[in-house]
């Protein structure tokens, strides 16, 4: 998060960390509907009016979209860090990272097939807030089907789907307010696809945190479950006796 800032800083100056620390914030917090009221549109163009969006655009070029953090961000999850995750049972260690993997397996799937093609670069407004709404939808499509696919618990695929459903509310109103807003505007769409994207990487790694909690709330649900994806067989410990 760190780094996440640093580059923030160099490419928005003080405002954009500003902004991004208000985001995140809310995204860290359960408050998101309470004060996403103050980050409405208007809130947001009336905060930014003094800056030269012009300037600020020619920051952002096709490589910053390519090699975007959220790939990188991404890998180190999936190799590093969510392999040393520790849930409360064997069982569910084993099936929360695997859960955790299919979900940023297919964000980034998704997200660089949208990229490759390169349509974006000359859509308007309500054509790429269609195409990233859309992006949205075949994410959760995706993985949920695949997690199907591998046996994970509907049970867990659930109870992380109500978790979720507040950050995909904040996604979903974050990239309309960016697609409307006329500061966000650039040649080829790429502040716009930018900024986006450094949404999608915070909630991203919320969700990967809120797996704990809710690993942690569903109490002796799993009793007696047994997953088996062909290459590990491992039942939950049966806590009711």
């Amino acid at each position: 998060m760190e780094q996440y800032g640093i580059e923030i800083m160099k490419t928005y100056g003080i405002w954009g960390v500003i902004l991004s620390g208000v985001f995140y914030t809310l995204i860290k917090t359960n408050i998101i509907k309470t004060v996403y009221n103050f980050l409405s549109k208007k809130f947001v163009e009336d905060f930014m009016k003094d800056v030269d969006t012009q300037s600020l655009s020619k920051f952002i070029k096709e490589e910053d979209i390519i090699n975007h953090d959220i790939f990188n961000y991404i890998d180190l999850w999936r190799f590093s860090r969510i392999p040393a995750m520790q849930f409360n049972t064997e069982y569910r260690s084993v099936v929360f990272k695997k859960y955790l993997c299919i979900f940023l397996t297919s964000y980034k799937s998704n997200i660089t097939t949208l990229l490759e093609k390169g349509d974006y670069k000359t859509m308007g407004d309500s054509e790429i807030l269609k195409t990233f709404l859309d992006l949205i939808n075949r994410v959760i499509y995706d993985y949920e089907r695949e997690m199907t696919i591998c046996k994970i618990p509907k049970l867990i695929i659930d109870k992380m789907k109500v978790r979720n459903n507040e950050t995909i509310d904040l996604i979903i109103d974050l990239i309309q307010g960016i697609c409307t807003s006329s500061f966000y505007s650039s040649d080829n769409n790429y502040l716009k696809v930018y900024s986006i994207l450094n949404i999608i990487l915070s909630v991203s790694e919320n969700t990967i945190q809120n797996s704990e909690q809710v690993c942690d709330g569903i109490n002796g649900s799993l009793s007696g479950f047994t997953f088996n994806d062909g290459t590990i067989i491992i039942t939950e410990p049966d806590s009711r006796h």
